[in-house]
């Protein structure tokens, strides 16, 4: 009766186990999805853009308020 139980018992903890690792799989990819504002990480500075107008970089847009590293 004893051992029953308590394989019951270790077959739940186990279950709970695989459970619990697979919400940790789902919730660490969410975090790995790239957000809106990611895109314009890519950007480069307008500060840098008033300085070179011709830059290849410059021709998608340019971010306002940011400061260019020299």
């Amino acid at each position: 009766m004893i051992i029953s139980e308590s394989r019951r018992l270790i077959q739940k903890l186990f279950v709970l186990a695989i459970l619990l690792a697979c919400l940790g799989l789902l919730s660490a990819g969410g975090r790995t999805k790239a957000s809106p504002c990611d895109k314009n990480s890519l950007l480069p500075c307008c500060s840098y853009c008033d300085e070179h107008p011709d830059a290849q970089a410059c021709k998608h847009g340019c971010l306002f308020g940011c400061r260019s590293e020299r």
